[in-house]
C-alpha cells in the first residue's frame, strides 16, 4: 500500500506563510541544534542532580512519578504536531489552526491528567505536585507549536535560542523552589513558573519575529471546524502511537512505583535519565533532518531519502557502542559525581540502561523517516505490540531482577519497532524507486 493512501485527502491547501527571513543550511540549523540541545539536556540532568543532592532518593521518586503519570497525556495530546507542521511542505494549515487545535487537546489533557491524580489516589503534596507538573507541560506545549513554526521555515538558530533559555530557567526555578520548601511542591511549582516566563518572554517575540511584521493577526489561534476535522484526521493516529511509545517507557516506572517503593523509583528514574545523554545528538539530527527528509520524498529523492537516513542510523549504531563500553571505565564515577555514592553502586543498572538508549536512537531515526514520508496508520500497531512488549517483560523480570529488570524492559520493547520500521522504510521507498524508473 502506497504511505500517500494512509492520510486524509485535504481540501484545497491553505497559502503557506512567506517567510520574511531567509532559511539556514543544514549544517547551520544542526550546528545551532546540537549545542542547544546539549544545554537543554545537562539542565534537565541538572533537575534531577540538584534533587539528588539536596533530597532523599523518595523526593526525587515523587518528581519522577509526577513525570510519568503525566507524560502519556500530553505526549498524546501534542498529536505530533511540531512533527506535521514541519513537515508541511504544501501549506495544508496555517499556525492558527496548529495554535487552535494545541490549545484544546492540551485543556483538555489537563482535565485528563487533573483525574488520573484524584482516582490513584494521590492527595495534598502529591496530587498538588501532579496537577502543577501537568501545567509545565500545558506550558511547554505551546511553545512547541511555535518551535514547529521555526522548524517549518528552517531556523533552528532561534529554536536553539529557546532551548538553551528553557533549560536554564526550568533548572533555576526547580533548583529554587526546592531549596525554599524542602520538598516536591515546591520543585513543580518552579518548574512551572520558569516555563511560563520563557514563553511570555522569549517564544512570543520569536512567533512574532518569523512572521514578520503586521502579521500579529496570524498567531491568533483558529478554530474553524473543517481545518480541525482533517488536522485531527491526520494527527489522532500519530496521538495513539506516542501514548503507546510514553506508554512503553514510563510502564518500567508504574512497575518500580508499585512493587519496589518511590525510593527505588527515584534511583531507577535518575539513572534511565542518562538514557537522553547520546539523545543530545540523535534529536538535533532528528529535527534538522525531518524537513530535509520529508522534501526529498515529497520530490521524488527516494535515493538521497536512503542515504540520508542511512547515515543516521550508522552514526546512532555509533554512539550506542560508545555509550555502552564507557560503563565499565567511567560508569561508577559518573554516577557518584552526578548524583550520591547510594546511586554509584547501580553500575549494573547504567550498563542496560545505556543498551536501551542504542536501540531507543535507531527507534527515533526510524520514527522521523516514518513521519516524513507520511507512513502514519501502520505505526499504530506496532506501538501497540512494543507497549505490550513493554507490560509483560516488566511484570516478568521486575519480581526476579529489580530495577535491572526495569531497564532489561525498556530494551526488548523496542527492537520489534525497529526491526519493523526498517522494513517498512525500504519498502516504501523501494516501490517509489520502482514507479519512477530509478532501477
Amino acid at each position: 500500500m502506497s504511505s500517500a493512501s494512509e492520510v486524509p485527502s485535504p481540501a484545497a491547501p491553505v497559502t503557506p506563510v512567506t517567510p520574511v527571513v531567509r532559511p539556514l543550511s543544514l549544517r547551520q540549523n544542526f550546528a545551532w541544534t546540537l549545542p542547544a540541545n546539549l544545554a537543554y539536556a545537562a539542565c534537565q540532568w541538572g533537575i534531577l542532580v540538584v534533587l539528588a543532592k539536596v533530597g532523599s532518593p523518595e523526593l526525587v521518586g515523587l518528581f519522577v512519578l509526577a513525570m510519568a503519570l503525566t507524560a502519556p497525556v500530553f505526549v498524546c495530546a501534542s498529536l505530533k504536531l511540531r512533527e506535521i507542521q514541519a513537515t508541511d511542505q504544501a501549506g495544508q494549515f496555517r499556525f492558527g489552526d496548529y495554535l487552535g487545535m494545541r490549545l484544546l487537546s492540551t485543556t483538555l489533557a489537563l482535565g485528563v491528567v487533573a483525574g488520573i491524580g484524584w482516582g490513584a489516589g494521590y492527595r495534598q503534596s502529591a496530587l498538588l505536585a501532579v496537577l502543577l507538573i501537568g501545567l509545565a507541560k500545558a506550558i511547554e506545549s505551546i511553545s512547541d507549536v511555535i518551535y514547529g513554526l521555526l522548524q517549518q521555515h528552517e531556523r533552528m538558530d532561534r529554536v536553539a535560542h529557546s532551548r538553551a533559555a528553557h533549560g536554564l530557567a526550568t533548572l533555576a526555578g526547580v533548583g529554587f523552589g526546592v531549596l525554599a520548601t524542602g520538598d516536591v511542591v515546591g520543585a513543580a511549582g518552579g518548574l512551572a513558573v520558569a516555563r511560563l516566563l520563557v514563553l511570555i518572554g522569549c517564544d512570543l517575540p520569536l512567533a512574532c519575529w518569523i512572521l514578520g511584521s503586521g502579521q500579529f493577526v496570524r498567531l491568533r489561534p483558529i478554530f474553524a471546524i473543517e481545518p480541525l476535522r482533517r488536522m485531527s484526521l491526520l494527527g489522532l493516529p500519530l496521538a495513539g502511537t506516542t501514548l503507546l511509545t510514553s506508554l512503553e517507557i514510563n510502564i518500567p516506572h508504574y512497575f518500580v512505583a508499585t512493587s519496589l517503593g518511590v525510593a527505588d523509583l527515584g534511583v531507577f528514574g535518575a539513572i534511565a535519565a542518562l538514557i537522553t545523554a547520546g539523545g543530545i545528538f540523535t534529536r538535533a539530527t532528528n529535527q534538522v533532518a525531518s524537513p530535509r527528509l520529508a522534501t526529498m520524498f515529497h520530490e521524488g529523492d527516494f535515493t538521497g531519502f536512503r542515504r540520508l537516513l542511512g547515515r543516521m542510523l550508522a552514526v546512532y549504531l555509533a554512539l550506542g557502542i560508545a555509550g555502552v563500553a564507557m560503563v565499565p571505565l567511567l560508569g561508577h564515577w559518573l554516577l557518584t559525581f552526578l548524583f550520591r555514592a547510594e546511586y554509584a553502586v547501580h553500575t549494573d543498572l547504567l550498563l542496560v540502561v545505556m543498551c536501551a538508549a542504542a536501540v531507543a536512537y535507531q527507534a527515533g531515526a526510524l520514527t522521523t523517516a516514518l513521519i516524513a514520508i507520511r507512513v502514519i496508520h501502520r505505526q499504530f500497531p506496532l506501538r501497540m505490540f512494543t507497549a505490550a512488549t513493554s507490560l509483560v517483560a516488566c511484570a516478568v523480570l521486575v519480581p526476579v531482577y529489580g530495577i535491572r529488570g526495569a531497564a532489561l524492559a525498556l530494551v526488548v520493547a523496542k527492537l520489534p519497532f525497529v526491526i519493523a520500521s526498517l522494513v517498512i522504510v525500504f519498502r516504501e521507498t523501494r516501490s517509489r524507486i520502482t514507479e519512477v524508473g530509478v532501477v
